[in-house]
């Protein structure tokens, strides 16, 4: 099965990495670092758009290459055809992947992630509607000041090549070119050995956000009017139930904790009647119910019970 084959590779090349088996790294001051790398898939070919970090001791410019082949390495081997310095992606911390490539070739793009001397697997991973070439030169300086840690939502390439091995389905960020050209989040997709599968957004991005104890900071409208932003995020699964706790504060009025408990509900609803269980609940529960596997593994996600506990701390307004 391609998925265990893809698994052992895994294995083999994380324990060489470790051991210091692979071809060593140039000399970082002859090269171009990349920092950021979009990959679309166009009728004829595989094209990459890549932008340069910016080492601010030699008052560098980011810059935008690009290139293009029939196979992902031939396009990224092509980014430094035309030019004199080398490009260099084992500085790569953010892959972006366009929606095109997303959906036929999403498996050989990570597998090349793999295999390849220079890119890590604790890059970012990122599916972008539409063009993620056009969206990352439109962001080209932003881009290149930016690093991967600075994203909370962040899925590496490792750890959903993990999942997809395992004939899994994993959860990954979504951007999208904002107004001023800069990429913005744009919810979540889901992912499997298949490719992309699905775009969440609006209810089921934010279920998807609290599956993943995500959302501190949210500002949540509740229904009588008043807000309040979430101040923690607390999931996980247990005895055929997803259950949530969502402590906030006051932002405008007095919210009402049964309002925020409601607001949850929906939001978990929509992102769970998908049927996709990108956040491994089975294993969840399981692990507090070993003897009762068989009849967890792969049960419906859309028929598990969502219990939320809201809880309201006071105001901003107060607290300050």
């Amino acid at each position: 099965m391609k998925g265990k084959g893809l698994a052992l590779l895994l294995a083999v090349v994380l324990a060489a990495r470790g051991a210091g088996l692979l071809p060593p790294g140039r000399e970082m001051e002859e090269l171009a670092l990349v920092s950021a790398l979009a990959a679309d898939k166009t009728a004829s070919a595989v094209t990459v758009t890549a932008v340069t970090g910016v080492r601010a001791s030699q008052n560098e410019e980011p810059r935008v290459l690009a290139g293009e082949g029939q196979s992902l390495a031939e396009a990224c081997h092509g980014l430094g055809e035309k030019g004199t310095t080398i490009p260099y992606l084992g500085q790569t911390d953010r892959l972006l992947v366009g929606e095109g490539l997303a959906r036929t070739g999403l498996w050989d793009t990570l597998e090349f992630v793999l295999s390849d001397r220079d890119l890590r697997l604790d890059t970012l991973l990122y599916i972008v509607k539409g063009s993620a070439g056009e969206a990352l030169s439109g962001s080209a300086v932003k881009a290149a000041g930016e690093t991967g840690t600075e994203d909370p939502r962040g899925r590496t390439v490792g750890e959903t090549l993990s999942r997809l091995a395992e004939g899994e389905y994993a959860p990954v960020p979504v951007l999208g070119p904002g107004e001023d050209g800069t990429l913005e989040s744009a919810g979540w997709a889901a992912v499997g050995p298949e490719g992309l599968v699905c775009f969440w957004t609006e209810e089921a991005a934010q279920g998807a956000e609290l599956l993943a104890g995500l959302g501190k900071g949210t500002v949540v409208p509740l229904a009588d009017g008043s807000a309040v932003a979430l101040t923690q995020v607390r999931t996980w699964t247990w005895d055929g139930a997803v259950r949530c706790r969502l402590t906030a504060q006051n932002v405008r009025g007095d919210g009402s904790e049964a309002e925020l408990e409601s607001w949850g509900e929906r939001q978990l609803r929509a992102v769970l009647a998908s049927g996709l269980d990108c956040w491994g609940l089975d294993r969840e529960q399981a692990a507090l119910q070993p003897w009762a596997w068989e009849k967890i593994e792969n049960a419906p996600v859309e028929q598990l019970t969502v219990k939320v506990t809201g809880r309201i701390e006071g105001s901003y307004e107060r607290r300050n």
